[in-house]
């Protein structure tokens, strides 16, 4: 994909967890100028938020050309190429470290919440706003049953770990945190739409790609489509989210 489009599939999931970072926020008691260091921040997604809440934010991503494309979009926050098992800050750098759907990705997520926690001073806050689990997703009728395993299979083939979400809590507790927190994404369906599944198709597709052929990706847009503007669908990820406190007396 360009990079305009994994910016629209960033900005996406950002829309759907916007009222839980709110909610996390609070919950940590971040307050302006506090610093946050964003692990994995891609496109810069939510570098909006934390401007608006006037916080001193870094950005970071292993990927040089996300990262140009964050920093070259937002003047106010820093952006470093830098990779999430070997972060390149000093401890206790900041006061808030989080990341956003990136620990599915990455095959030692316990290293990147223990470098999380390294960069985070003491009573500073470790914070994973969102992780999904696909292996315990729901998804009705059969037309979003059959494209929720095609789509199960490619990210599995992409390195995803379908399992995550569940294993959040555990990782947090096994790094050490304190006050450890985890919960759960609520769903909440709206009147639906073809703006709305146009949005969520794309990204869809994009992970179908090359699983499933052309033909039959346009054949399944259509039948879902379908069953989603008649009110018929069903598509849910248990999504988690979790957050800890390093120890103030390490």
């Amino acid at each position: 994909m360009r990079l305009a489009d994994w910016q629209d599939r960033y900005l996406l999931q950002a829309t759907w967890t916007k009222n839980l970072r709110n909610y996390i926020l609070a919950q940590v008691g971040a307050r302006a100028e506090d610093s946050i260091l964003d692990v994995g921040c891609g496109t810069g997604a939510l570098f909006g938020d934390y401007e608006q809440r006037h916080l001193s934010a870094t950005g970071m991503d292993v990927d040089f050309q996300r990262c140009e494309w964050a920093a070259s979009n937002s003047a106010q926050t820093r952006v470093v190429n830098g990779n999430a098992f070997s972060l390149p800050f000093a401890a206790d750098s900041f006061k808030l470290t989080a990341c956003h759907y990136l620990l599915l990705w990455l095959k030692n997520p316990e290293l990147a919440i223990k470098e999380m926690r390294r960069v985070t001073s003491p009573g500073g806050w470790v914070i994973a706003f969102a992780e999904p689990d696909y292996e315990a997703r729901i998804d009705h009728p059969d037309i979003f049953r059959q494209i929720g395993r095609f789509q199960n299979h490619s990210l599995e083939f992409q390195g995803v770990n379908l399992s995550t979400g569940r294993q959040l809590g555990a990782i947090f507790h096994q790094s050490a945190l304190e006050s450890v927190r985890i919960g759960l994404l609520a769903g909440q369906w709206m009147e639906p739409n073809t703006e709305t599944f146009s949005a969520e198709w794309d990204m869809i597709a994009y992970d179908l790609g090359g699983m499933v052929p052309i033909a039959e990706i346009l054949e399944l847009k259509q039948k879902a489509e379908k069953a989603w503007l008649s009110g018929l669908g069903t598509v849910f990820i248990p999504t988690f989210y979790a957050y800890g406190q390093v120890p103030s007396n390490l």
